[in-house]
């Protein structure tokens, strides 16, 4: 199959493949990431804080400590989220009931925002304080800012505790993650397909890790794939992708993101992708929300949540509509979808986890309530 590109991409690939040494004079650390997940059994601490604006480096970390805490005997690991209805004090109580039915359990908490309040901060110093034995809590956090760092909760679990934080990968070591990552999948790609999937996802893991998915369970039975087979794979599966609809959302174009959205659904995309994709969108609004209160956005913090080139004018349009108030019910939005796919809340309608992501794009993408 030949694949035939129009000139600007031809352009913009000339110019991302002369780049093309620049990209490995920092290599990838990806296996310090996982130890420090799968070494959590070593040297067990009763409280943990997880903090990264990268959703894929947080889910690996999390399913490597989830798999070292199983091999150690821990029965019980149950994944929350701070939404809205979230009662820390019944997690304050359960920690004090767990050893009743299991000699070891685990809570996993995910802070969509990245604060856990008035009330979290109490329940989470108090269980620094008085650590249940055989228990571990596990806190997730999309960033740690300085006002984090500073906070009360904060210090109590680097006292009582541990705090990881996953650094982000940067546009120089992307080439090499996605070696690594092609490799874990039993991929053998070279350097000009690993170049042209780089540039395909723009920096967006999820999105890369994604591709390498799908294109390893195409070429399951091939040892190495060449650049012309990636591009034709690639471009083949991508004429409406989940980048597309965050895209359509940031710029504020509600009749393209639902069309995009409707296109994903009939393909047969998974819920879970989509909010994957679009929590990650959220939640690096949030944080340059948080830069643009501070005084101003600057190039260090586009760089750390690797928002490059054109995106940042989709972003800046995305936070001249957006308030903060209403970022953060769309973060709570994403948690109830979370839940939905999980099961871990009731619905008595038909495809309600569909519904509820129709309803976020509808929002993320509309004008209703931009400065609330």
């Amino acid at each position: 199959m030949q694949v035939i590109f129009g000139s600007s991409h031809l352009n913009r690939s000339r110019t991302f493949f002369s780049s093309a040494a620049t990209l490995f004079t920092k290599p990838y650390c990806g296996s310090i990431r996982r130890m420090q997940a799968s070494q959590i059994t070593q040297d067990i601490k009763p409280v943990y804080l997880l903090a990264s604006a990268e959703p894929l480096l947080t889910r690996d970390w999390l399913d490597d400590a989830r798999d070292a805490l199983r091999a150690a005997g821990f029965e019980d690991i149950l994944n929350l989220q701070t939404d809205t209805g979230f009662d820390w004090q019944e997690l304050l109580q359960e920690g004090d009931m767990m050893s009743l039915f299991s000699e070891h359990k685990c809570r996993i908490v995910t802070m969509p925002t990245g604060k856990p309040g008035q009330a979290g901060s109490k329940v989470i110093q108090s269980l620094c304080r008085e650590p249940s034995e055989g228990n571990v809590y596990i806190f997730s956090v999309p960033a740690l800012d300085r006002q984090s760092r500073n906070a009360s909760w904060c210090k109590a679990i680097q006292a009582a505790g541990k705090i990881v934080e996953l650094k982000p990968v940067y546009e120089n070591q992307l080439a090499d993650w996605l070696l690594h990552r092609a490799h874990g999948k039993g991929l053998n790609l070279d350097l000009q397909s690993v170049l042209f999937l780089a540039e395909r996802t723009e920096g967006n893991l999820l999105a890369a890790d994604q591709e390498l998915e799908k294109l390893s369970i195409r070429f399951a039975d091939q040892s190495e794939v060449d650049f012309e087979t990636i591009a034709a794979s690639v471009s083949e599966s991508s004429r409406y992708s989940h980048f597309l609809l965050v895209d359509a959302c940031l710029a504020g174009k509600t009749g393209r993101a639902l069309k995009i959205l409707h296109s994903l659904e009939a393909e047969g995309y998974a819920t879970a992708q989509l909010r994957w994709a679009l929590q990650n969108s959220l939640q690096q609004l949030d944080r340059l929300k948080q830069a643009q209160r501070g005084g101003s956005i600057g190039d260090r913090i586009w760089q750390e949540l690797r928002i490059w080139g054109a995106k940042q004018g989709l972003y800046q349009a995305a936070l001249a509509r957006l308030g903060a108030s209403r970022i953060e019910r769309l973060l709570q939005s994403c948690a109830t979808l979370d839940r939905l796919g999980k099961g871990q809340q009731d619905s008595d309608l038909y495809e309600q986890d569909w519904l509820q992501v129709k309803s976020l794009v509808a929002d993320f993408s509309g004008d209703i309530g931009n400065r609330l």
